[in-house]
């Protein structure tokens, strides 16, 4: 029986069709929201078709065309799955999260559902495709015929864009993130901003804050430094800042006896890990932070410079470079690896710590705090108040009211580790002590139908920026706490903070980002 072959041309009409329509919902469902026109939305999808038909000849002319479409169709699917489920959109800061996500966390992102969507909607079509013979061509035919189809292409694209302009321009204006959301586009655009800025960090470490040196104080006992790094709290559910649930209950009662001060208007410097943490010990400020600041001194690295004690207990996905330059102690050292470890865990090896300061020390806990989807796994049976919870990583099969119970649950275990933590500190009056929790970002729970945490910060709901920091004791910050409480802060004020707390004179220094200075009467 002889075998009938497809010619180059049809199967990649097929492939560009696939990838254009099969995964167009996410994109689809955003433009109806901004009232985009159907003609407009119809031509949006024309261009899109002619982008991967480029990609697609392109890979002809190097002979991996079959390469590119399960490549392709493999991530479209994954990341479709993704913006579905949970209402993501895919830049490069949301790339960067996903590649510096450890196996525990990855683990929690995958489910059968995952598994089976990707299979069906990547991997099928595109082995469909890939097992259907085609006509051989010689390689300088190949080569031509894409070059001359590819320009007709552009052009063609080009034309229908400008039949439609003051539409697509008002759209793009108003509504960046529209790019984010074209699959795979995104994934392919975010892949290269992220390499750009990969290979545009300077290989050599540059190091700030030489000239800091500790001032001297007629006060002999060593001051000792917690700094407390939260995962996705937000800080509308703390009921230390007025959440009706009892969530926080230890921190409400010592902020209602004035002990502490429970910021309610603070902001974070980004909207996932990888960003939050390194920006918040940075120099850099949020609306000037970029990846370079990772090849840069940061305000633990300054802290040490100076004579300072610098330790970093980390219980979450790592530290993101920040604590390359100072001891790390990893979950490995202190939790039994086939047990879930909860935070509260770090409190025995602090308590070590508090026991063998004999100088200045800061001391730095990374929590796993209320990660997610999996939140339920976040808290030990025993401190489940608020059931039923959601058990899958499926949030949107799970209704809003079983997942903020499991969020909150979480919060109580964050709740334990701060006031474990004040509490040990409390104990040790031969230091002079001070602590500070701040979360790196907030996290959507379903609210108008967007989970987790990632968006840009320009599209990002208050829900993934608003987040609790908390200082104690008041009396070493401000005279009067409830003040205090409702100054406006963010990130950019902890190195600043951290380096007037243990009186480091550096030319790094802002007392205007000072927290003591400008709570101070």
């Amino acid at each position: 029986m002889k075998t009938v072959k497809l010619s180059s041309r049809l199967l990649i009409l097929i492939a560009t069709l696939w990838l254009t329509l099969a995964y167009c919902g996410p994109l689809l469902s955003s433009l109806n929201d901004y009232q985009t026109s159907l003609i407009a939305q119809m031509g949006f999808l024309f261009v899109i078709a002619c982008v991967y038909a480029v990609l697609f000849l392109i890979a002809r002319a190097f002979h991996c065309l079959k390469g590119a479409i399960f490549v392709l169709f493999t991530t479209a699917a994954v990341v479709t799955y993704w913006m579905n489920q949970y209402g993501v959109v895919i830049d490069p800061d949301m790339l960067i999260n996903a590649l510096e996500t450890d196996t525990s966390e990855a683990s929690d992102l995958i489910s059968v559902k995952l598994i089976l969507s990707v299979f069906l909607w990547g991997v099928v079509p595109a082995i469909v495709l890939i097992w259907m013979p085609v006509k051989p061509q010689p390689w300088v035919r190949t080569t031509l015929l894409s070059l001359g189809a590819g320009c007709i292409l552009i052009a063609v694209a080009m034309g229908v864009l400008m039949t439609q302009y003051s539409e697509y321009s008002s759209l793009f204006r108003n509504h960046r993130d529209v790019k984010y959301r074209v699959i795979p586009f995104n994934v392919i655009s975010a892949s290269v901003s992220v390499a750009k800025a990969k290979l545009s960090t300077p290989e050599t470490f540059i190091a700030l804050g030489q000239d800091a040196t500790q001032q001297p104080d007629n006060d002999k006992t060593p001051k000792v430094m917690v700094v407390i790094v939260g995962e996705t709290a937000r800080a509308d559910h703390f009921s230390s800042n007025g959440y009706p649930r009892p969530t926080t209950s230890g921190i409400e009662q010592l902020a209602q006896q004035g002990e502490l001060i429970s910021f309610t208007n603070a902001t974070s410097c980004g909207t996932a890990t990888a960003i939050s943490v390194p920006c918040m010990f940075s120099f850099y400020q949020a609306e000037n932070y970029d990846n370079r600041a990772r090849s840069t001194s940061n305000v633990l690295d300054v802290l040490d410079h100076a004579g300072i004690n610098v330790s970093w207990i980390e219980n979450n996905s790592g530290c993101k470079n920040v604590c390359d330059r100072v001891e790390e102690i990893t979950a490995e050292d202190y939790c039994d690896s086939d047990q879930e470890c909860f935070d509260t865990r770090m409190l025995e090896v602090l308590k070590t710590k508090l026991a063998n300061a004999k100088q200045d020390s800061i001391i730095v806990l990374h929590s796993m705090g209320s990660h997610g989807p999996a939140y339920y796994k976040r808290s030990p049976q025993a401190l489940k108040k608020f059931l039923p919870e959601c058990t899958t990583i499926e949030l949107n099969q799970c209704s809003v009211d079983t997942i903020k119970n499991a969020y909150d649950n979480s919060l109580i275990v964050t709740d334990k580790l701060v006031t474990g933590a004040i509490n040990t500190l409390k104990e040790a009056p031969q230091l002079d002590t001070s602590l500070m929790y701040i979360s790196d970002h907030g996290e959507s729970l379903g609210d108008n139908g967007v989970y987790l945490h990632g968006l840009p910060n320009w599209m990002a709901p208050d829900e993934q920026r608003h987040v609790p920091w908390i200082l104690w004791p008041a009396n070493a910050w401000a005279d009067r706490p409830d003040a205090a409480a409702k100054y406006p802060v963010n990130h950019d004020y902890l190195a600043h903070s951290l380096l007037g707390f243990f009186n480091v004179k550096t030319s790094l220094y802002q007392p205007q980002l000072d927290l003591a200075e400008q709570l101070a009467p």
